[in-house]
């Protein structure tokens, strides 16, 4: 079956009070998420959109507009408006919250194979980070976290040997951290600052989270805090950027 005769299952009720570009939207939605439309697949052009549904250039220029500027659908000049890759909303920016809890919030299935796990001596940035000295004991958690058994991010944690030591007993492909430390009011972690930017990939990103030399990597820094202001934790985090897109809220005070 052709891509036009798949498009030709669907069609439009001009009788309801549903505004026509949205129902025109929501149709290729559905076509995305039952696995009709797969990312990379070229859709046909406006002109041949409006014949199938019998609606405006304007409406179709409305809904596929929306869904680019949603990063569902790319446009490339000259030859057409093709289906993106699925991207996580990673929503965790604008709130203190596991990876687990975050990914299973939004339906997906949360893994992660543990690269490193021991305790080391560390480096000057990692002790500036937790405001330790050198020659204190950090906990290195190395992990590669997925979602639905694809890679998202590579995570880099350090936390301090003295007052975390108690995670070496647990096993951290199953368990979250933020659970683990919750338990202890010392550790529990009340405040993050986070700082971003976008890099290019490394040998070692390509290889773990299966991406191209020129895919965008998203670079992410943190420190997270217990209540006295205390760094309890710090993370240096590698997330793909063709799956995942951040949300910042603002409001005008």
């Amino acid at each position: 079956m052709t891509t036009k005769e798949l498009f030709k299952e669907y069609s439009i009720d001009k009788s309801i009070p549903i505004p026509l570009y949205y129902q025109f939207k929501n149709i290729l939605i559905e076509m995305m998420r039952k696995g009709i439309l797969s990312p990379g697949d070229i859709i046909p052009t406006e002109f041949e959109l409006c014949e199938m549904f019998d609606i405006s250039r304007t409406t179709v220029r409305q809904a596929l507009a929306e869904l680019v500027n949603e990063n569902k659908f790319y446009r490339v000049k000259g030859r057409g408006t093709f289906v993106a890759q699925d991207k996580i909303n990673q929503d965790f920016i604008k709130r203190i919250e596991s990876f687990k809890s975050e990914m299973e919030r939004k339906g997906y299935t949360p893994s992660s194979k543990i690269l490193e796990f021991e305790v080391i001596k560390p480096s000057t940035e990692i002790a500036v980070a937790l405001n330790i000295s050198a020659s204190s004991d950090v906990i290195s958690l190395k992990r590669l976290r997925y979602a639905d058994q694809e890679p998202i991010v590579v995570a880099n944690t350090y936390l301090p040997y003295i007052s975390c030591k108690n995670v070496l007993d647990y096993d951290m492909e199953v368990n979250s951290l933020y659970k683990i430390l919750s338990k202890n009011i010392n550790t529990k972690i009340n405040k993050v600052i986070r700082n971003v930017e976008a890099v290019i990939p490394t040998k070692e990103d390509c290889d773990l989270l299966h991406i191209t030399k020129n895919t965008a990597v998203q670079l992410f820094h943190y420190i997270g805090y217990n209540q006295f202001d205390s760094p309890i934790e710090y993370t240096i985090s590698r997330y793909r950027g063709d799956k995942s897109v951040f949300t910042i809220e603002q409001y005008l005070h």
